[in-house]
């Protein structure tokens, strides 16, 4: 996968009280391109037992990147307040990435 520009993304962020327990997201962001297209999706997770060892691109060609869930806000934050957001995967590494371009410092908001 070659790094793809992040066009939009939809936010599932899951409730369910008690029963959650047998579920491994509190939350989903899926990735799509310029056409709705899907690019890939940020999960995260309740707890660290249910990351894989490494993120991947799944059989429909979409990277799989796994968070914490405490680092959703700074994923949110991104795809908020930067542009432009680019997705690639680090496959040396097993690693999937969510990246801004080059800004210069003290650009602001």
């Amino acid at each position: 996968m070659q790094s793809e520009n992040i066009k939009e993304y939809e936010v599932n962020y899951l409730a369910g009280g008690k029963n959650s327990g047998g579920y491994a997201y509190r939350a989903i962001i899926k990735l799509r391109r310029n056409d709705g297209t899907l690019i890939g999706a940020a999960y995260f997770h309740r707890s660290e037992n249910t990351m894989p060892d490494h993120d991947a691109i799944n059989s429909h060609d979409h990277l799989e990147c796994h968070y914490r869930d405490v680092d959703y806000g700074h994923i949110l934050d991104i795809l908020r307040n930067e542009k432009p957001v680019f997705i690639e995967f680090l496959k040396g590494f097993g690693i999937g990435n969510i990246a801004t371009s080059s800004e210069p410092i003290g650009e602001g908001e």
